[in-house]
């Protein structure tokens, strides 16, 4: 078993915070035009390298942004993480930039997978929820090239106020779509998301039960974002099959880093650890106070410090911090306690 403390299994990289969509809930605060102070192609070699070569179990490497494609060395960042072996992915935003054609070249430079944000099953709540008209059908269409291509295709949702009540019909959008798997990011309320867009605590469990259901039955692999709880509601359905089992989450796991080299627990909880540009990425995963303290259940407050499950789970500490300014706090949205 991967020591998570020490070996994160994915790592999401912000190449650019540049993108021409205006996404109501963009945890990026996303711009129109490339920051200068981007790390350059040629940054990004040594710290590949050193992903590489000191984890014993390398990580999915998830270039996202932004826009990725708003790059136009892009090219030279996704090969040096596939001449390097690592597992690469990419997360684009879906413009006019995306087309059929890119993804076929991803395809022979070496990527295996990419991921779609598709918020709703039709135009009036995806392409408002994205800001953009046209979305949802320029997305529909890249995913049935991203499929065509024997790629791996994962479907990313928001889970809000906005959402909820669209799930079964994205379930069975998802299906057709035939994705290796489905995502559901619970909005935390940070960058452009606001808390009026978040699912209380009961709506939340909801969710996460209706989750648990139609997980059993689904052909592909079905994850939750920021809610961490959902480890909780499985292990208590599978004990056996999930005694034991460590949530990925902030720190643990998992690691983000932006398009200036600072190293985040998340992108959605805004602490730095340090800058891949002043010191080594493994050294900051495994060693940095922020993302040790993260993993130290002992510091959890309220009721996240009392839960059975605060290993498994211990509450989304993103979500925690952007409620209650108190990293620690217990998640506002458990229902547990």
């Amino acid at each position: 078993m991967i020591d998570l403390t020490r070996e994160p299994h994915v790592v999401t990289w912000e190449v650019t915070r540049a993108c021409q969509l205006h996404c109501k809930h963009c945890r990026a605060r996303a711009i129109r035009h490339r920051n200068p102070e981007e790390l350059t192609a040629q940054e990004f070699g040594p710290v590949l390298l050193d992903i590489r070569n000191n984890f014993a179990y390398p990580p999915v490497m998830v270039f996202t942004g932004g826009d990725p494609l708003e790059r136009d060395d892009l090219d030279d960042i996704l090969l040096q993480s596939v001449n390097l072996g690592l597992s690469t992915a990419v997360a684009p935003s879906v413009t006019p930039k995306l087309t059929p054609d890119v993804i076929e070249h991803w395809k022979s430079l070496g990527v295996t997978s990419v991921s779609l944000s598709i918020d709703g099953p039709v135009p009036e709540v995806h392409d408002k929820f994205r800001g953009t008209k046209g979305v949802l059908e320029r997305t529909l269409n890249i995913a049935q090239a991203i499929t065509e291509n024997d790629m791996r295709l994962q479907v990313n949702t928001s889970v809000g106020t906005d959402t909820i009540s669209h799930l079964t019909a994205m379930l069975e959008l998802v299906t057709t779509l035939k994705v290796t798997s489905w995502e559901l990011f619970f909005i935390i309320p940070t960058g452009r998301a606001r808390v009026d867009q978040c699912l209380d605590a009961q709506a939340t469990e909801q969710a996460l039960e209706w989750l648990a259901d139609v997980a059993d039955a689904s052909p592909f692999r079905i994850t939750a974002v920021g809610a961490p709880q959902y480890n909780r509601v499985l292990a208590t359905r599978h004990p056996l099959l999930h005694a034991g089992r460590l949530a990925v989450k902030e720190a643990r796991g998992f690691a983000f880093i932006d398009h200036t080299g600072l190293v985040y627990p998340s992108g959605y909880l805004p602490l730095a650890a340090g800058n891949v540009r002043l010191e080594p990425f493994t050294s900051i995963y495994r060693n940095s106070q922020l993302f040790r303290d993260l993993r130290n259940p002992e510091l959890l407050e309220g009721h996240c410090s009392q839960c059975d499950f605060s290993l498994a789970c211990g509450g989304s500490r993103a979500r925690a911090f952007a409620v209650t300014g108190d990293l620690f706090a217990e998640d506002p949205a458990c229902a547990v306690g």
